[in-house]
């Protein structure tokens, strides 16, 4: 594995980058980066925040509480549309088994006239599960939408008001004890489900070599893990509450990124795959605003900052 090269670049004085980091294992590598110095040795400062309230977050983080956030590239394309000005600057993970849609039917057809849980109507996980009925010829129509927090899901599966859900880690893991059956998960759609780190607009450009260095400690943290999962779980769970398997659970069931991929695929704007956040952001764009849920079309070439894994990947090699 190849490593970085040292960075000669003195701390920043500055205040430090106030960083949200959701009930997400994936986004759980920022504290091995903390815990383990990844952070300090890059010259950069970070304040990490755990997010227990997502919705929460997003508010808080659009009224300047944060300077950044691990957060669905969705929710990022809504911010950007409400003038919340944002920049993706990584994709740090993509769904692969996460994410299941749960229910009490055996497969995504027996669905239709069904009722199913979502977190929020015309959210990304409304999103979500039309892209996934769409793989089985399914439409809107075939099926009833009832708006539940993720957190409240399983339990309206078990008292039988929805048929169906979407989950996601670690909320999952109580549908799945009560014998409920994973009908798909984002793994058949990909580039729906994606979590982005973004800063706001000024912060990136006040403090690209911080954003830069943030990245990088991640990219570490991530190939730490690799070579550490025990120890590193462990930081994890510590700083989170999260138990480790539901960590272990989290992590295996989606794809972590590196900076190959986002410099190849994700941040890509010449690759015409879902993979990539241009192509997929358009059409999470067409869905909002079709639905009114934005009135501004976002333009993802300002949106999509790529310059920070692209120098990164230069560096490393």
């Amino acid at each position: 594995m190849s490593s970085f090269n040292i960075v000669s670049a003195q701390t920043s004085n500055e205040k430090p980058l106030r960083l949200s980091v959701g009930i997400w294992p994936p986004n759980f590598l920022a504290y091995v980066a903390q815990e383990k110095g990844y952070f300090e040795k890059n010259n950069v400062d970070v304040n990490l925040t755990l997010a227990q309230d997502y919705a929460g977050t997003l508010t808080d983080y659009a009224n300047g509480e944060y300077d950044g956030m691990f957060v669905v590239y969705s929710d990022a394309i809504i911010q950007n549309s409400e003038g919340i000005d944002t920049k993706v600057v990584f994709n740090t993970d993509i769904a692969k088994d996460a994410d299941p849609i749960i229910g009490n039917v055996d497969n995504l057809t027996e669905l239709k006239g069904k009722k199913v849980g979502v977190d929020g109507i015309n959210s990304f996980s409304h999103y979500y599960i039309l892209e996934s009925l769409k793989k089985v010829g399914l439409d809107e129509g075939d099926v009833e939408f009832a708006s539940i927090p993720v957190q409240n899901m399983s339990d309206a599966l078990k008292k039988g008001e929805i048929d169906a859900g979407h989950f996601y880690n670690p909320y999952s893991l109580d549908a799945l004890k009560s014998e409920f059956k994973i009908l798909s998960t984002g793994a058949i759609v990909p580039g729906v489900l994606t979590t982005v780190l973004a800063f706001h607009s000024d912060v990136v450009e006040q403090r690209p070599n911080d954003i830069k260095n943030i990245i990088k400690s991640l990219v570490e943290a991530k190939e730490d893990y690799e070579k550490n999962k025990e120890q590193d779980i462990k930081i994890m769970s510590v700083k989170t509450g999260v138990n480790k398997t539901d960590i272990i659970k989290g992590l295996d069931d989606a794809e972590v990124m590196d900076l190959e991929h986002n410099s190849q695929i994700s941040m890509n704007k010449e690759l015409n795959t879902s993979a990539s956040l241009y192509t997929s952001g358009n059409s999470i764009a067409d869905f909002f605003a079709e639905r009114g849920v934005i009135s501004k079309y976002p333009n993802f070439q300002y949106i999509i900052e790529p310059k920070f894994v692209n120098e990164l990947l230069i560096e490393k090699k």
